[in-house]
């Protein structure tokens, strides 16, 4: 038997091993009676009542070995009692000796007492074993030499270091090197660094096998530790091989771990419930994984007012009991629910998840599949998914589609209709809560019907519906039909800003317009686009004003466009020319769209127009 120091959870094996001592001792005194007198034959009469027959005083006994000593047994007295049994009896001490010759193991008693025949002992009176650091107390212990059973039904207490522990039931089998545990058991382990780390094992019954290091609790099996607790009706336990700790605990039958926060609100604080919890130790005596299977469902806070729930066939947890933040994942096709500390409330699905130390939620999708976000306001679909807990900033990769919700009552996504969805793809999303805000990159495009945005990056920023983009924007927005027909114009530049509370939008560097009768290069353009119907109610341009129509352009410093009238009006100096090299030049160069001509007006004592039939 070791007498070192192992980490937590517990040298459970060796505690109870030494529950094997006390019949050891019980042998030796078997020994004892052996050397002073026969078995006493079946037929044997009791000795008077109330007599004590044969006494001796001031015993001390020492066997030997090859001439070394290995034991010696005291007592004050020996003698046979008015009960017809042995009875060594005032301050017993039983003591083994190592080849050494240093003391190995010590038992103390008030009395040790068998019957003739050496068969059944009982220990007791203050029953005490001694083994290295090991310590087991007792009122009064049984030993059945025929069927190999040592037990007592008044209570044990053992310690060891750092370790202490008592049930009021305790057996040891011989023949299967089994020790039980019964009528309520628990065990503790404290830090040595004296910090209020205990560990503790508990339950109604424990059955430990030595020679396996398997042992089982049934009843109220319970493990708790600094800052998490694991509790099942059944419990299977495996010692490692040097019987100095734990290697795993496997909790049954409505299983349950909680771990606990920190602060008065208890952040990070959660449980798991499942079908089956398996506990595994590491080196370190204050961290331990949990593995939860069988409809496991775990709820987590990891902030304030926010709570996640996780439904999967298999969680993973690492738990820790400083500074570190607790680590889980869960896998088979998972469910969970988010309900931040604002209000937000989402549902994501996927193939697996895990939280890091940062408390931030990474969802995976199968392979080829997408893990998928979806809330009141918005889905989102992507093989990886992360929301920052607590915030409920969410952030989408490699490759994302979603729906950002209409309805009545619904923000506004930039020019688009609150009263529609609107669909979206891109490489990748991020959305913000605080101030509402969803950034998409990477080969944007937003739909709405047959409205599409373009861009390599959209922003899209408050209720109100701002909206910004960068990178080869492009929009499409098919107007109302007129007179049967639907128009479809095309905008575009390499920046974009819509201001909401103007409807303006706002397109620069490169910017252009494709009307179904021309097309307009200018410098920046500015569309005044309506409320409900989406259409371009009004729209000007500055900086390089280029207009197409067929074989004719026409260059100004700044245009207006009325859709209403189909007038397309250039300004600034403009100069209309033709496909052959000619050219013209005028005061305003206005582009009937409806009538399909051009009109240059000269302004001043000559002014004049000419008509050009485009």
């Amino acid at each position: 038997m070791s007498a070192q120091r192992a980490s937590a959870p517990a040298r459970f094996a060796v505690v109870l091993s030494a529950i094997v001592l006390v019949a050891v001792a019980a042998a030796v005194a078997v020994r004892l009676a052996g050397r002073r007198e026969a078995p006493a034959p079946p037929a044997a009469a009791p000795p008077p009542e109330d007599r004590v027959v044969d006494l001796k005083e001031r015993v001390r006994h020492e066997e030997y070995e090859a001439g070394r000593l290995v034991a010696e047994i005291r007592g004050d007295t020996f003698a046979l009692g008015p009960d017809g049994r042995n009875h060594l009896a005032g301050s017993v001490e039983v003591t083994y000796y190592g080849r050494d010759g240093a003391a190995t193991s010590r038992l103390t008693a008030g009395e040790i007492v068998y019957a003739p025949g050496a068969q059944r002992f009982t220990v007791l009176g203050g029953v005490r074993v001694e083994a290295g650091d090991v310590v087991l107390e007792g009122d009064s212990f049984e030993y059945d030499k025929a069927a190999g059973l040592f037990e007592t039904v008044k209570s044990g207490r053992f310690a060891s270091g750092t370790f202490t522990g008592e049930a009021p039931e305790v057996s040891y089998r011989e023949s299967a090197d089994e020790i039980r545990l019964g009528g309520g058991f628990r065990v503790e382990i404290a830090a040595k660094d004296g910090i209020d780390r205990t560990l503790a094992l508990s339950g109604d019954t424990l059955v430990f096998g030595r020679r396996e290091r398997r042992g089982r609790v049934t009843g109220r099996a319970r493990l708790a530790g600094a800052g998490y607790k694991v509790a099942g009706s059944a419990l299977s336990i495996v010692a490692s091989p040097d019987g100095s700790s734990l290697d795993s605990a496997v909790f049954e039958e409505a299983a349950e771990a909680v771990f606990e926060g920190e602060g008065a609100v208890g952040e990070g604080s959660g449980e798991v419930r499942a079908e089956r919890i398996a506990v595994t130790f590491s080196s370190d005596p204050y961290r331990l994984a949990i593995e939860a299977s069988g409809e496991s469902r775990l709820s987590f806070r990891p902030e304030e007012g926010s709570l996640v729930t996780v439904g999967s066939p298999k969680l993973l947890l690492n738990v820790f009991s400083g500074d570190l933040k607790p680590t889980w994942e869960a896998t088979g096709g998972i469910r969970a629910e988010i309900t931040e500390a604002g209000g937000l409330r989402r549902a994501i699905e996927g193939e697996r998840v895990h939280i890091d130390g940062a408390r931030i939620l990474h969802f995976y999708g199968r392979s080829g599949e997408a893990a998928v976000a979806d809330s009141a306001e918005a889905r989102i679909e992507s093989p990886s998914i992360s929301v920052a807990t607590g915030t409920g900033d969410l952030l989408a990769t490699r490759g994302v589609a979603g729906v950002l919700k209409g309805g009545e009552g619904r923000s506004r996504i930039g020019f688009f209709s609150p009263l529609e969805d609107v669909t979206l793809a891109c490489r990748t999303l991020e959305f913000l809560p605080e101030g509402s805000i969803y950034l998409l990159t990477g080969y944007v495009l937003v739909r709405q019907g047959p409205n599409t945005l373009r861009a390599s990056e959209i922003e899209f920023a408050g209720t109100a519906g701002r909206m910004s983009g960068a990178g080869g924007v492009a929009i499409t927005l098919t107007e109302a039909a007129r007179d049967g027909e639907a128009r479809t114009v095309e905008m575009g530049g390499q920046a974009m800003a819509y201001r909401p509370d103007l409807r303006t939008l706002r397109l620069t560097t490169k910017a252009f317009v494709k009307l179904p009768e021309a097309r307009l290069d200018a410098g920046a353009v500015s569309a005044v686009i309506g409320r409900e119907s989406g259409d371009v109610e009004s729209l000007s341009a500055a900086a390089g004003v280029v207009v197409t129509k067929g074989d004719y352009t026409g260059r100004a410093e700044a245009a207006t466009y009325d859709p209403g009238a189909g007038l397309l009006v250039l300004t600034g100096k403009p100069v209309l020319t033709d496909g052959k090299g000619g050219s013209v030049r005028g005061a305003k160069l206005t582009f009937d769209l409806a009538d399909d001509k051009i009109l240059v007006e000269n302004e001043g004592p000559g002014r004049s127009t000419t008509i050009v039939k485009s």
